[in-house]
């Protein structure tokens, strides 16, 4: 089990706090609905924020109650969900450690699937991100990693 102890969990004391855990909430439904959409999704135990910015980005530790039964993630009982302004994404824990780290490995997999839109290259063996498989797209998405990459993981880095 990840040590949770340097998670973000509630908004900062700084921000509209109504606003933002309003905001917050939000992002947290919809990991929530994200992985219970997979069938090999186990029942949630936890879903923990490490790091959020209302309406903009929510990275989530997902806690099963028991492993994943399927797939590549047999035995996992963690997992990491990135939601928000930008395609929802889980991965393993394994290698991502701590938030920081999450947000690179996020920037990894949607990057690579940017790069192939781009090279116009094979799709099959990226993360399968449900929007179309354009230029414009992949520039958006791009341009949105760049920011997590040069703002988001410096500020989790300091923590």
């Amino acid at each position: 089990m990840l040590d949770t102890s340097t998670f973000q969990l509630v908004a900062r004391p700084d921000d509209d706090f109504e606003e933002e855990t309003v905001r917050l909430a939000a992002l947290a439904r919809d990991a929530r609905v994200f992985v219970q959409s997979h069938e090999w999704a186990p029942p949630i135990e936890d879903l923990l924020l490490a790091f959020g910015i209302g309406g903009v980005i929510g990275l989530y530790l997902v806690r099963f109650k028991h492993g994943v039964l399927s797939g590549e993630g047999n035995g996992d009982r963690e997992i990491w969900v990135v939601v928000g302004d930008l395609p929802s994404i889980y991965f393993e824990v394994e290698g991502s450690e701590t938030p920081a780290a999450a947000l690179e490995t996020y920037c990894r997999i949607a990057q690579a699937w940017a790069d192939a839109v781009l090279a116009r290259g094979d799709l099959s063996d990226e993360f399968p991100i449900p929007i179309a498989p354009t230029e414009a797209h992949s520039r958006m998405l791009s341009s949105r990693l760049q920011t997590i990459r040069e703002t988001f993981v410096p500020r989790l880095t300091r923590t």
